[in-house]
């Protein structure tokens, strides 16, 4: 009787599981909560709880599968920038800044996690290096089996950016847009949305220039006007420019990829409604 009951629970759960994956939802949306909106990029491991906690309830609004990719900010850029980690290994006083980002980073992934889960996502973590190789600071292969895995189960995959191992450099940077364009390429969204902490694209540094214009759609032509400013540049993940470049390239993987204030209340949710937040739509490109 005992092993009959087993059996009869196994089904039951089976036929749970089945019945929740047979529901499409609206499909699958990536999203990624920027390191500058989620911690204070100018404060060592400076987490915005609040925030963080108002984006993960706007986007548990989503009727569907939930790809979440954070940024590091302060918790990994930091050190990164002080000890050129981006640069790859050059001596062994680099290895405890490896060790003590990536401690840093999955401290941060946690607190993530917290206040997906607190909203009633079920986020589980999934580090880039389970998921990639690396060369020369690129992917040289990615397997998105484990992010469909868990999504098969109705668990909500949630990746960032972090020090990785890398067959050249023997570590090196893979950012959280770089884990974007990979998830965008093999999972091809219905949308991909960015949570920035400025309204969009703008034709130069609004923080800087009150000239500045805000981008409504960006094109390749529109990246080649972009005027950079030095603070644009001092990301270890590289420069705006090379951050657009990657935006074009998920624009051509899902119907929707768009640039908005997640510093803004209700405009991440808003973009997940269908409706049309102030926000910059990136183009195939």
């Amino acid at each position: 009787m005992a092993r009959l009951d087993v059996f009869i629970m196994d089904e039951a759960y089976r036929q749970s599981i089945s019945e929740a994956m047979s529901v499409s939802g609206d499909g699958l949306v990536i999203v990624k909560f920027g390191g500058s909106v989620i911690t204070n990029k100018d404060r060592l491991r400076e987490f915005r709880e609040d925030v963080c906690r108002r984006l993960a309830g706007e986007l548990s609004a989503w009727n569907g599968d939930i790809v979440l990719v954070h940024g590091a900010g302060s918790f990994g850029h930091i050190l990164a920038r002080q000890h050129r980690l981006h640069e790859g290994f050059r001596d062994e006083s680099q290895l405890k800044q490896v060790a003590l980002v990536q401690r840093d980073v999955r401290e941060l992934n946690v607190r993530v996690l917290e206040a997906l889960i607190d909203s009633d996502i079920r986020a589980v973590s999934v580090p880039p290096a389970a998921a990639a190789s690396f060369r020369d600071g690129s992917v040289t292969r990615f397997d998105p089996a484990l992010f469909s895995k868990m999504m098969n189960l109705c668990l909500a995959p949630v990746t960032f950016g972090d020090v990785v191992p890398d067959e050249s450099m023997r570590f090196s940077i893979c950012s959280g847009d770089l884990m974007m364009q990979e998830l965008a390429r093999h999972l091809r969204p219905k949308a991909a949305i960015f949570c920035a902490d400025v309204d969009g694209v703008f034709t130069s540094d609004p923080r800087q220039n009150a000239d500045a214009e805000l981008i409504s759609e960006l094109d390749r032509e529109a990246v080649q006007r972009i005027k950079q400013s030095e603070s644009t540049r001092a990301d270890v993940t590289g420069s705006i420019k090379g951050k657009l470049e990657r935006m074009l390239a998920i624009a051509e993987n899902c119907e929707k990829c768009i640039i908005l204030n997640g510093d803004v209340p209700g405009r991440l949710e808003s973009a997940l409604r269908d409706e049309e937040p102030l926000s910059t739509k990136v183009l195939p490109g």
